[in-house]
């Protein structure tokens, strides 16, 4: 068998003498490897690696969970590796390749060798993607609809110019979409890149930008909103479980799903920080709009995080709430006014008691619809110490208020969603760091599944009601096509889901 596979280690040896020299593999600690082996693996089994030391072929069984090979007692990032197939008559090849050094696993069986290739395709950096899909039309900003040339099925890409793309912001998006699945994240399926773009390929979804929406006209009503900002509350809690957050909630940033029976929304463009240091932060508060950059990140007292995450939703909440129909730039550089806020917390109070008194606030700020909203949005905005703690906001008095008024007559059946069980992963990867954290937490399907739950009774009963639909284009295509699609794509989600079994944090 070794003398199989070293013909074709002599082929690679031929064009690689030189970078095949060093190892990938950082090693781990032993409380690393217990907390390991208490996870499902998606693969298990003993194969041919090459040994870089003792340029040895030897067996070794390898486990693969979410983004990482673990080999023994070292492990390797799949996101930042790049693959390379070789094939013979003797059998088959995968080099994997991260800067740091090469990993060559070796395959008799070609079934073995089929099944390996596809689960790592999901998690490393892919090459060739103008010969395997094809662009067809821009969906949204940045968003594309592609197809593949082989399977004809239709996909999502964002496509990301190396040249204009701050790379280490966008790798951190890519390793956190990895490791993660909530249903306001969208679905990462692969990643490709060539010499002039990243090519994230996502699971095919129909989409607008809120603020497209906006622009035509829209205006939320005050269970949309409300319902808008418990889905952003909702994922910041699901983020903050697994000790990471989002980093760049911005109005700009929030897709409404048009596939939906109901209001659902996707957040994109995260911008966690694997590491801190200050070129990082740097490179961080130059990404994000002025506005949304909270006080003590401005100040330099402290790093982003879940409590910057609820000072983004409040400046969020703020534009929506005072949202005006301009023709420039959406209103998104305009800045932050509390008078205002005060204002129309004055007029509500006078309004209680002359029910007929006009104001020309309510008829410019259609959004603007009670204090007790007005409320959340200035306790989001305070500083660091005086802002509104996260399970604090969840159980504010204005989405209660909104509950009640809309509460259906008889308790509805509660259905379970497909298990939101993950494996979390972040790592600070380079030529100079070796050290491996994986975080794994369970997610509280329930707490979830009551909040999903709310937000669906807020749109049924609104539809019910009012006989409105989520907010999309008038003429946007019809809901019935797509019910075929929804139910096999979340039994594919489920499937592979179910593999995964959550552990503590490795810290």
């Amino acid at each position: 068998m070794n003398n199989d596979f070293r013909f074709i280690l002599n082929k690679i040896k031929a064009t690689q003498q030189n970078t095949l020299r060093q190892t990938c593999l950082i090693q781990l600690s032993f409380s690393q490897i217990e907390e390991i082996n208490k996870t499902i693996p998606i693969l298990k089994q003993t194969l041919t690696i090459y040994n870089n030391h003792k340029d040895s072929l030897i067996l070794n069984p390898i486990i693969l969970i979410p983004n990482l090979i673990i080999i023994q007692n070292e492990y390797l990032v799949l996101s930042n590796c790049t693959i390379i197939k070789f094939k013979s008559k003797q059998g088959q090849c995968i080099q994997l390749s991260n800067g740091i050094g090469n990993l060559l696993i070796f395959f008799l069986n070609n079934e073995h060798y089929k099944q390996w290739i596809t689960n790592l395709k999901q998690f490393c950096k892919l090459s060739n993607f103008s010969k395997k899909f094809i662009v067809k039309e821009q969906t949204v900003a940045d968003y594309y609809l592609i197809q593949h040339k082989k399977t004809n099925k239709y996909y999502i890409a964002n496509m990301c110019s190396i040249s204009n793309t701050q790379i280490e912001l966008l790798n951190s998006e890519i390793q956190t979409l990895r490791s993660v699945k909530h249903t306001s994240l969208l679905d990462l399926k692969w990643v490709y890149q060539d010499c002039r773009f990243i090519y994230l390929i996502y699971e095919y979804f129909r989409c607008e930008k809120l603020t497209t929406l906006l622009k035509q006209g829209l205006i939320l009503d005050q269970t949309q909103l409300a319902s808008i900002i418990l889905q952003i509350l909702q994922l910041t809690k699901f983020l903050n479980k697994q000790q990471i957050y989002h980093g760049n909630i911005t109005l700009n940033n929030i897709l409404i799903n048009v596939q939906s029976s109901y209001l659902s929304i996707f957040l994109i463009n995260m911008k966690p920080l694997n590491k801190i240091d200050q070129d990082t932060i740097n490179q961080y508060k130059k990404s994000i709009e002025i506005n949304y950059l909270a006080p003590e990140i401005l100040e330099g007292t402290s790093n982003p995080s879940i409590e910057t995450d609820l000072y983004q939703i409040g400046i969020v909440l703020y534009f929506l709430t005072f949202y005006i129909k301009l023709d420039k730039d959406d209103g998104k550089k305009d800045s932050i006014k509390m008078e205002l806020i005060n204002q129309m917390e004055e007029y509500f109070i006078e309004a209680s008691k002359i029910q007929s008194k006009q104001i020309n606030l309510q008829q410019e700020y259609k959004m603007a619809y009670s204090p007790s909203q007005l409320d959340l949005l200035k306790r989001l905005l305070e500083r660091r110490d005086q802002r509104v703690k996260l399970e604090e906001a969840m159980k504010h008095h204005w989405f209660v208020n909104i509950k009640q008024k809309f509460k259906p007559k008889q308790e509805r059946r509660k259905q379970h969603l497909p298990s939101l069980n993950t494996i979390i992963e972040l790592c600070e990867q380079s030529e100079h760091t070796k050290s491996f954290v994986n975080n794994q937490l369970r997610f509280d399907d329930e707490q979830v599944l009551d909040e999903n739950n709310l937000i669906q009774e807020f749109m049924s009963e609104l539809e019910k009601n009012n006989n409105q639909k989520p907010p999309s284009r008038e003429n946007h295509e019809k809901l019935k096509d797509f019910q075929i699609f929804k139910t096999s794509y979340e039994q594919q989600k489920t499937n592979t889901q179910n593999q995964f079994k959550v552990s503590k944090s490795v810290v």
